[in-house]
């Protein structure tokens, strides 16, 4: 997905899992609602659609999706029962995501669905946003795998061990590496990196603030916010370094 491109929601009605996303993607997305097989003049090149299994009308049939699989991708919203039979060859194709959204998701609004998503759009994004950053921050550079791990799973790394996982390395290790650009602890690092990211979405970009969030993982803003100040507090030299308006 890209930012213009659409997500085409396949479902019998315009409540549940369309009226979740639209709110939930609100400018993040063009959304559009199909009670059957999407047009294939209706769907362009890196577009999403997505299909919820548990609510599709009666005598649905798949017919017509292969070929508009060609250019766009293909989510299916399960419940609690497995991929219907007619849905299995289309789900194992290697550009399918299923996604498992149970009653209590579902009644909830359909989170696992929306985390999901942004989740794919953060990873396809994730490149370019830490070409901002680094391009913004140069003293960055001779970190730049960690700065784009960030950037690319911003839900991910919530937690030094999480940034460690992802790299494979020990704690000890990121913290010595780290050091040199005058970060006491990991987690500094990583909220100052986030808010960078934040920051040029919000000067080059121009996406909506609510939009930019979800796109570097905050997801509470006053704790972002303490997290900044105690990283400024505490790692000040590397903060010294930065030309951003977070120093």
């Amino acid at each position: 997905m890209s930012k213009a491109a659409a997500i085409h929601v396949v479902a019998r009605d315009r409540t549940g899992l369309f009226q979740a996303l639209s709110r939930d993607l609100a400018g993040f997305a063009q959304l559009k609602h199909w009670d059957g097989v999407p047009s294939a003049t209706g769907v362009a090149a890196t577009d999403c659609i997505i299909v919820d299994l548990t609510s599709l009308p009666a005598a649905f049939a798949t017919d017509g999706f292969a070929p508009l699989l060609e250019r766009a991708t293909l989510w299916l919203v399960t419940g609690e029962e497995p991929v219907h039979p007619a849905w299995v060859d289309l789900a194992a194709r290697t550009s399918a995501h299923v996604v498992g959204c149970g009653a209590v998701e579902r009644a909830a609004g359909y989170g696992t669905v929306t985390e999901a998503l942004l989740e794919e759009f953060a990873r396809q994004t994730g490149r370019r946003l830490a070409h901002l950053v680094l391009e913004h921050e140069p003293v960055f550079q001779p970190v730049e795998p960690l700065v784009e791990l960030i950037c690319q799973h911003p839900w991910r790394v919530r937690r030094p061990k999480d940034l460690a996982r992802l790299t494979g390395q020990k704690i000890d290790g990121l913290k010595r590496t780290l050091a040199h650009l005058g970060f006491h602890r990991v987690e500094h690092f990583i909220v100052c990196v986030r808010m960078v990211a934040f920051e040029q979405l919000l000067a080059r970009q121009r996406l909506p603030l609510a939009v930019a969030r979800r796109l570097v993982g905050i997801g509470d803003p006053t704790n972002a916010r303490r997290q900044l100040k105690r990283a400024r507090k505490h790692s000040g030299e590397a903060f010294l370094k930065l030309k951003s308006l977070v120093a």
